[in-house]
């Protein structure tokens, strides 16, 4: 797995004292991969994620996993609020319910989600997607999105 450390989001601030990352929320972003990127880099969106996995399988590391990204807005899992406090955040680069993943991304986003897995101790029941944290308001990875391709 190669992950690019050249770019890094503006979108970010530090996370509350003593907060444990534990938790790693899956999005998809309804954009291009040129478009996605250009969006988390701009100063002002006011969106990030930790990481960034384009159509091709490329990762771009956007955010220390340290530091808060700014990905989940309002947002709980089980009972506890703000999961940009203690989570970990994974864009992957789509059209929506309209385009499939690719197999290059699901490969990537396997790899990444069991090397952070490993590094931060996080099981396999805290790997969500944004749907589950934030539900009625946001349907991301959409229902087409192949959750055991990424639990291998």
């Amino acid at each position: 797995m190669t992950i690019d450390e050249s770019h890094k989001s503006p979108n970010k601030n530090f996370r509350p004292y003593g907060a444990p990352i534990d938790l790693i929320v899956i999005h998809g972003t309804a954009g291009s991969d040129s478009g996605d990127l250009s969006w988390l880099l701009a100063d002002g969106s006011d969106v990030s994620y930790h990481y960034l996995i384009h159509r091709d399988g490329t990762i771009h590391h956007l955010v220390p996993d340290v530091e808060r990204a700014w990905h989940a807005g309002k947002s709980s899992w089980l009972g506890r609020d703000h999961c940009n406090d203690y989570s970990i955040g994974i864009g992957i680069s789509n059209k929506g319910p309209r385009e499939a993943y690719t197999d290059w991304q699901y490969e990537a986003a396997a790899q990444l989600v069991q090397t952070l897995r490993d590094d931060w101790g996080i099981p396999w029941d805290r790997v969500v997607g944004h749907c589950h944290i934030s539900p009625g308001r946001k349907d991301d990875p959409w229902l087409h999105f192949h959750w055991p391709r990424i639990f291998r």
